[in-house]
């Protein structure tokens, strides 16, 4: 089911989303030039609102799969730290086996309110730019894709150790 290849290759994949620290560069232009424009030249940049908080969408979803992957989520560490590592593999199989479904489907609504998105090229309302949306839709599917991923990777993790 898992051999450590799959593995390494799941965890390869997501690794590409070190570079989404590029976002937050962008988000802080965005809102520096925002700010800049309207207090010192009375521009408005509607465009910049929109945009930021779409990376902001995608920025928070791609950093949840790395969280995961680099096990900085959050979780009971007090308790969890006294327990044996078979035990703590457990309760980590428990939550995941909790996790899977309810993640499984929030990514299909999501994947299927991202098609329905691009197929009527929905734009954003918030703004008199109006942005299209779909670009941030995709984002946080693929984000969602790439937790459920790494989560699947760590149950293999799990598993492996308990076999042991």
């Amino acid at each position: 089911m898992c051999s450590s290849t799959t593995e390494a290759n799941l965890i390869s994949m997501n690794k590409f989303i070190n570079a989404y620290a590029w976002f937050v560069l962008a988000i802080v232009l965005l809102i520096v030039a925002n700010v800049i424009g309207r207090y010192f030249f009375d521009l408005r940049f509607d465009f910049a609102v929109d945009a930021s908080w779409q990376l902001y969408a995608i920025l928070i979803m791609l950093g949840a799969s790395y969280s995961l992957a680099k096990g900085t989520h959050i979780r009971a560490d007090i308790y969890y730290k006294r327990f044996n590592e078979r035990t703590r593999m457990i309760i980590d199989l428990i939550g995941y086996a909790i996790f899977f479904p309810a993640f499984g489907i929030l990514t299909y609504v999501s994947a299927m309110d991202t098609y329905r998105s691009v197929m009527i090229a929905e734009r954003s309302s918030a703004t008199m730019s109006q942005l299209v949306i779909y670009p941030m839709k995709i984002g946080v599917t693929l984000g969602l894709v790439l937790l459920l991923v790494q989560a699947f990777v760590n149950a293999c993790k799990c598993l492996r150790i308990l076999k042991c």
